[in-house]
């Protein structure tokens, strides 16, 4: 394997605590890619490695001497007893006090959601202050990453952290992504046919409420997409956020639809917290720009892309998670609360429900059609998804630990 020492003594290794809120994405991409190094000692502190460890991903794909830790709130302020980490890599959660010296952001996705600007990140800047030092000043214990250029200037100059403290490493699960997969792997944690049907991945974030609500109603629009997707003999996997971040009756309606539907599989994050399976095995991707567009543009498969909001310049409800639970905010106008304009994308869009399913059909039918789109996307703004983000992000993991 490039760049693998063979000889270390425990001393040597580098000390890695991944410090994780969902262990998924580029997060589980690093974990497993430097689990097959022998100059690093990893653990990865997580809220259920149970649950993580029944995932396809676990069992496909095993972390190599990798423990991995139920986090709990003594692990807050006390870390891993019995293990003293050179690096915590986090990605959105910082924990009460700090587990290592040095820390890394492997923030949790790239997306369209903002405006994270100072102001927005002010209680996460306090908390990285608190526990690794200044970050909008340069500092050698503490660095953040960034997926490409226009990502390193909007955490710059938009986000507040010093340019010193920043470094462009791609996606790591970009790395994954990009390498064909043989869905029969994956058939035996499905329950309908993967390999020779047609698998759609509809996975909306939960910002905006419900998914179709200012083209009409959920309920309609969900049996009519469903129903046309059934009768094209198509699967379906329709993954959701955390479920307590919707409203009871919301769940039961989407339980209602998967139970009615036998094409349709529902998921929860919390539920079921690692995506790239589903990732892999789908043939195209539905959001209305989710951050789960920006790793599913690496295999180049079709996207389409529900716009989210009747009018961007129109007011509307904006759903964010405190600890006190779901608070709903109206805002002047949609464009308060993106950092990059939903325009700006590697897919097809739709600003209406007759165009979704047109785009539907193209893309069941051309699966080629997004591949120049997502192909700019990536070589625009993610580095080109070239198979060398995990790389990258150990030569920093390198650099911050020697500073």
């Amino acid at each position: 394997m490039k760049g693998l020492l063979t000889t270390r003594t425990s001393n040597d290794r580098t000390k890695i605590l991944v410090w994780a809120t969902t262990f998924g994405a580029d997060l589980w991409s690093l974990t497993h890619w430097l689990s097959r190094r022998e100059d690093c000692d990893v653990r990865v502190a997580l809220p259920d490695p149970d649950g993580f460890r029944r995932e396809g991903v676990a069992q496909l794909f095993p972390l190599h001497n990798v423990p991995l830790v139920k986090r709990g709130p003594l692990h807050e302020v006390l870390g891993i007893p019995g293990f003293s980490p050179d690096i915590t890599v986090l990605d959105n959660r910082v924990p009460l006090r700090s587990t290592s010296k040095k820390g890394f952001v492997l923030w949790h996705g790239f997306g369209w959601k903002g405006p994270n600007d100072r102001s927005e990140f002010r209680v996460l800047h306090g908390q990285l202050r608190r526990a690794f030092g200044e970050p909008l000043a340069p500092n050698p214990n503490f660095r953040w990453s960034c997926f490409g250029p226009w990502d390193l200037e909007h955490r710059t100059e938009v986000s507040g952290f010093h340019p010193d403290n920043c470094r462009m490493v791609g996606a790591a699960s970009h790395d994954d992504l990009r390498v064909p997969f043989d869905k029969a792997r994956a058939q035996p944690f499905y329950p309908f046919d993967v390999v020779r049907k047609k698998t759609v991945l509809f996975a909306p974030t939960w910002h905006y409420g419900e998914v179709f609500a200012h083209w009409g109603k959920d309920a309609d629009l969900f049996e009519k997409l469903l129903g046309h997707l059934g009768r094209r003999g198509a699967n379906v996997i329709l993954r959701l956020h955390d479920s307590y971040r919707f409203e009871p009756a919301y769940r039961t309606f989407l339980a209602d639809l998967a139970r009615r539907h036998p094409h349709v599989l529902l998921k929860f994050k919390d539920q079921h917290p690692d995506n790239f399976l589903d990732l892999q095995v789908a043939d195209l991707l539905l959001t209305n720009y989710s951050s789960i567009a920006n790793l599913y543009y690496a295999t180049q498969r079709p996207t389409l892309h529900i716009y989210p909001v009747a009018d961007a310049d129109e007011s509307f409800t904006w759903r964010t998670w405190t600890v006190l639970g779901i608070k709903k905010t109206q805002v002047q106008n949609a464009r308060f609360v993106w950092k990059l304009p939903p325009e700006e994308h590697g897919g097809l869009l739709a600003r209406d429900f007759a165009t979704l399913m047109t785009q539907v059909d193209q893309a069941l039918d051309d699966p080629d059609c997004c591949r120049a789109q997502a192909r700019a996307f990536l070589d625009k703004h993610m580095l080109g998804a070239d198979g060398g983000n995990c790389e990258r992000v150990f030569a920093a993991l390198t650099e911050l630990k020697n500073a």
